[in-house]
């Protein structure tokens, strides 16, 4: 009989047991919903992509990136590049318009704009090169700009903006603030 007490004595421990467990779990469902809706899963990802942007079959612009992050839903849907990219845009007949390096890269879809950030150069059609740490593209507006310190190298001429700048997409018609730089300046004879 001893045994069978003790047998006994151990299934109603475990059943206790199981049953203090099973009650003490308790989950709050508005809670486990908010949690669930405050986090914001990616769409897609990948690694070593090399990507097309086009509008009526037309190539506007190509993307190769390490590693490439789209988010499409919650407040603002957006491309991420976390690794950087090296993107080549093109003209309306398909030749090479410009490009851009950096090391970090965000598209913010319903804004149409780009942020490129740190080691960010940009070199056009024309072979002007511009170098800054962070650059705002609005492609919408056609549109370059920055707040940080800028500067342009177009052959000889070398033009810094302390303060950063704002151009056309195709940077020929830039304007920086708080100017420093070498600008070669023809003479004419009286």
């Amino acid at each position: 009989m001893t045994g069978s007490r003790s047998k006994c004595y151990y299934r109603s421990i475990i059943a206790l047991t199981g049953a203090i467990m099973l009650f003490s779990c308790k989950n709050d469902m508005q809670e486990v919903n908010r949690v669930a809706s405050d986090e914001v899963l990616p769409e897609m990802t990948g690694e070593q992509l090399e990507m097309i942007y086009s509008d009526s079959a037309r190539i506007k612009y190509k993307v190769i990136t390490p590693e490439y992050v789209k988010v499409s839903e919650g407040k603002t849907p957006y491309e991420e590049f976390p690794k950087g990219l090296y993107a080549v845009s093109y003209d309306t007949e398909g030749k090479m318009a410009g490009s851009i390096r950096c090391r970090y890269a965000k598209k913010k879809e319903d804004e149409e704009l780009w942020e490129a950030c740190n080691e960010v150069v940009v070199t056009n059609a024309d072979g002007k090169k511009l170098e800054t740490e962070l650059l705002y593209w609005d492609t919408k507006k056609k549109l370059i700009y920055s707040d940080r310190y800028a500067k342009l190298t177009a052959g000889e001429q070398v033009i810094e903006g302390n303060k950063g700048f704002k151009s056309d997409q195709d940077m020929n018609n830039p304007v920086f603030y708080g100017i420093t730089g070498k600008v070669e300046v023809e003479k004419k004879n009286p």
